[in-house]
This record gives C-alpha cells, sequence and structure tokens, in this order.
C-alpha cells in the first residue's frame, strides 16, 4: 500500500463523487505528509463547526451515497423484517433507524458496533465499571458462603445447593453453529414443530452473530391443545441443545411455593431456579412449565405474577431467593411454558413470550413421528432402532386410531404396547 492511500480515502469520505471538492483536497492533502496532522486539523474544524451546519453535511453525504448505491432497493424493508423476526418491540423502533440509513453496509456497521458493545455488556466476564477487573459470573452475587443462614437449615441444605459457593462462570455453551444442526434435524421427529425448531434455532444463532456463545432460549409459550406433544418437544429441544432441564406442571395451582419457600417453614425449600441452576452446574439451565394457563391466585402469591420477575432480564438479574435468603442471578435461565389455550394466559405474560401454536400432527405427519417414538422406546433399553420393526399394517393401525383420540402421548402408549407385544411374540389384531 503507497504511502498516500490515506490521503486517497481521505478524499473520498470527504468529497465522495464531487469532483470539485476533491481537487481542492487533494491540493491540500499534498502538502500533509503525516496523517495524524490532518487529523488534528480536522479536529479543529469540527470543534468550530455548529451542529447544524454538520447535520447539513451528512445529510447531504447520505443522500449522495444512496444515489451511488448498488443495494437493493428494498433491503431497509427486508432489515425491519428481520427486526420482526427478533422482536416486534425492536421492529418498531429500529425501523426508524433503518430507513435513516443511506445504505446497507452503513447499517450493517453500525449493527455490528451496536452487537459487539451488546456482546461485551451481557459477557459473563463484564464489568460493572471500566475500574474493576472482571469478575466471573457467580449465581449468589453478594455471598461467598453460606454462613449467615440458620445452623439447622445448613445443616439440612442438600448437597448440591451447598456447592453453589464453589463454582462459577460455568454455562452451557455452544461450540459451533453446526451444533444448531441437531436442533433442526428435530423437524424430522416433531415435523407439526418445525416452526418453533427454526424460530429457536434463528434467536440462537442471531446471539452466536452478536459474539455471544452462552446458549439460551428466549421466553417461550408453546400452544396447543392436549397430548400434540408440546412437552416431549420442549424436551427435546433442550436435549439437542444439551441443557439441563427443570420441569414442573403448574396447572391447578395457586401458590408461588414452586419458587422457594424461606427458613422458618417445616417445609423450606429451595426453588425451582436454584434446583435447576444447582444440579445443572451451569448458569443457564432450561424450566419448563406446564399448563400455565391453569394457574391461579392464592393468598400467598401466584406463580404468574412471580414468573414475570424472572422473565424481565433486568430482574432477573438481581433476584430475591427464599430459600438462600439473598440475591441470585437468574437472568441465563431459558424458560418454555405451555399452554392449552391462550384465553388463560395473562396478558403482561404474553407480552414478554414468544408465542407458537402447536397444531396437530397431520395425516401426511404421523409416520415420521410414529418411527420417532420407536426410535426412544429403543434408546430407552440401549438398542438399535432396527431392533424394533413396525411393518406397513402396524403404521396404518396407528394411524387409524390417532384419528379417533387425537393425542400424541396416547398414540406413545400405543406404540410402546405395540412394540412390547411383538418383543415376546404376541401378534397384534
Amino acid at each position: 500500500m503507497s504511502d498516500t492511500s490515506w490521503q486517497e480515502t481521505e478524499i473520498m469520505a470527504l468529497a465522495g463523487f464531487c469532483h470539485d471538492k476533491a481537487d481542492i483536497l487533494r491540493l491540500v492533502l499534498s502538502a500533509v505528509s503525516i496523517r495524524r496532522d490532518w487529523e488534528n486539523v480536522k479536529q479543529m474544524v469540527l470543534h468550530n463547526t455548529s451542529s447544524e451546519d454538520l447535520h447539513a453535511v451528512i445529510k447531504d453525504r447520505s443522500k449522495e451515497a444512496a444515489a451511488f448505491s448498488e443495494d437493493p432497493e428494498d433491503w431497509r424493508q427486508d432489515e425491519i423484517a428481520r427486526l420482526e423476526e427478533i422482536d416486534p418491540i425492536l421492529a418498531i423502533f429500529g425501523g426508524d433507524a433503518v430507513k435513516q440509513m443511506p445504505s446497507l453496509d452503513l447499517w450493517k456497521d453500525v449493527m455490528r458496533i451496536i452487537a459487539e458493545r451488546h456482546a461485551i455488556d451481557m459477557s459473563p466476564k463484564a464489568t460493572d465499571t471500566g475500574d474493576q477487573k472482571s469478575a466471573a459470573a457467580r449465581y449468589l452475587l453478594d455471598r461467598e458462603d453460606f454462613d449467615y443462614l440458620p445452623r439447622t437449615l445448613r445443616n439440612e441444605m442438600p448437597a448440591h445447593i451447598q456447592q453453589l459457593t464453589t463454582w462459577s462462570d460455568q454455562f452451557a455453551r455452544l461450540a459451533s453453529l453446526d451444533q444448531l444442526n441437531t436442533l433442526r434435524a428435530l423437524s424430522l421427529t416433531f415435523p407439526h414443530c418445525e416452526p418453533v425448531t427454526a424460530g429457536i434455532a434463528h434467536n440462537i444463532e442471531c446471539n452466536w452473530g452478536m459474539g455471544s456463545d452462552v446458549i439460551q432460549i428466549q421466553p417461550t409459550l408453546l400452544v396447543g391443545e392436549p397430548g400434540v406433544g408440546k412437552t416431549a418437544f420442549a424436551k427435546a429441544v433442550c436435549g439437542a441443545l444439551g441443557l439441563h432441564v427443570q420441569s414442573a406442571n403448574v396447572g391447578g395451582k395457586s401458590e408461588n411455593h414452586l419458587f422457594g419457600l424461606s427458613a422458618g417453614w417445616s417445609s423450606a425449600h429451595a426453588g425451582i431456579v436454584t434446583e435447576a441452576v444447582a444440579m445443572a452446574r451451569v448458569l443457564n439451565p432450561a424450566i419448563i412449565l406446564d399448563e400455565i394457563d391453569k394457574t391461579h391466585s392464592g393468598r400467598n402469591g401466584d406463580i404468574v405474577g412471580e414468573l414475570l420477575a424472572m422473565l424481565e432480564p433486568s430482574e432477573a438479574r438481581r433476584y430475591r431467593e427464599k430459600y438462600l435468603a439473598t440475591d441470585v442471578d437468574a437472568s441465563h435461565v431459558s424458560w418454555i411454558l405451555t399452554a392449552n389455550d391462550l384465553s388463560g394466559v395473562p396478558a403482561p405474560l404474553l407480552s414478554r413470550c414468544t408465542i407458537y401454536e402447536i397444531p396437530p400432527p397431520t395425516t401426511e405427519q404421523l409416520p415420521a413421528i410414529i418411527q420417532s417414538l420407536v426410535n426412544e422406546f429403543a434408546a430407552e433399553f440401549g438398542l438399535r432402532p432396527e431392533f424394533f420393526c413396525l411393518d406397513l399394517g402396524d403404521v396404518e393401525a396407528l394411524v387409524d386410531t390417532y384419528e379417533q383420540h387425537r393425542s400424541v402421548r396416547i398414540l406413545r402408549r400405543f406404540v410402546r404396547g405395540l412394540l412390547h407385544q411383538k418383543s415376546k411374540g404376541i401378534t397384534w389384531n
């Protein structure tokens, strides 16, 4: 690269396609041999220039750049649509910014800068202030041990919870984007859930693009009639990503004891988040709550009210754990909720979740689901799926029964019953 290459770059940056301005700048810069001197001149000019003049210059240069751009005419609409996929609220606020960008390259540069800053801020090693040394991410925010708790509670505390003070900065991480292929392959096992698989993979891929390898599923609500396989699918998603799963059915429950009960009660216990983190020994386990549409308020609080705080990142970063009587960081947990009917889910909860409707599988999709159930059965016994064979008549009979009960849960029982009978050499009629 020649010594004057920076001068030509500077001329293009300042004059653009205006030859008259370029000639003037070329004459001036020919007398400047050191780039630092030129930068000092620019700073003095900018320091003495009004913001209105600068805005006018930027506006003119933006129009000029757009006129000579080779970007597709509808790139702004494409980018806004991409923002909507990530978060509709983000598209509302970011849409105006996209429309003001003179070129797609400039918009990508802006997004890259924002993403890099976000990755630094969200990194487990991010610091609260620039003067502090990087601190490892910990579940317990203000405590190094449990000496502050009553001795009786410490003595009765399960070993895996006691060990929360012995480790930090541990996450389930994405080794590479190829790992998402295992997740996408679930569309073969759960063909009726393919849009959910694609959506979750897309969001994790976006996080990867923003510099984060920590696996986290955005709060997700799966809605569908009973028996379509919502919970089985949710567990399969977590398994494909290598996330430890803690699950609970909250249907009909009114009190928030799910999130822990403080010392002083004979039934004092850790909440589901603490249990999940302690069992997984990572800060980003997954929690599945079934039948969230069937909870209701009780005299000791309600599950949804407690859950709302967990789904707000700013609140989850410092959440008061009742059993441990201290603040913890629950912001890395992945939440998947299931419901049969959206009408029973409070609006504030709906607004915090990405909602997917799980339809019943079609007749064409059933053979693939039946095969996945056979594979599941074989895996439980450590055998190859080929060891269990269903002929065409078996599959057709199972499909016929599905038309009557329309439940993947019942279909699983039929498949298992059939496989048990065939393994004993009993003909199924």
